[in-house]
């Protein structure tokens, strides 16, 4: 129902949620994703929503220890409905 329509793979957890109150579905992909596959953003259009991409980092401490420390990486999606085909 939401997935990336360049990876093809579906979107999980929070992100699924969000792309929910967004009302639409089917695929998503970001800027560089939507250049690579040939497709044209119009100037003007606004990102549908703000995805995050968990990972985790090790982090030293003040006293010298590694630390597992939880990060997200946001990133924007458009629609596949914003697109336009280069040289449509």
């Amino acid at each position: 129902m939401y997935y990336n329509a360049y990876t093809q793979k579906h979107y999980e957890g929070k992100n699924v949620e969000i792309l929910k109150s967004t009302g639409l579905t089917g695929g998503f992909m970001t800027f560089n994703q939507a250049y690579k596959l040939g497709y044209q953003i119009p100037k003007g259009t606004k990102a549908i929503a703000k995805l995050n991409k968990p990972y985790w980092t090790m982090v030293e401490t003040h006293n010298g220890k590694l630390e597992e420390k939880f990060s997200a990486r946001k990133f924007c999606v458009f629609h596949t409905s914003q697109l336009t085909q280069e040289g449509a």
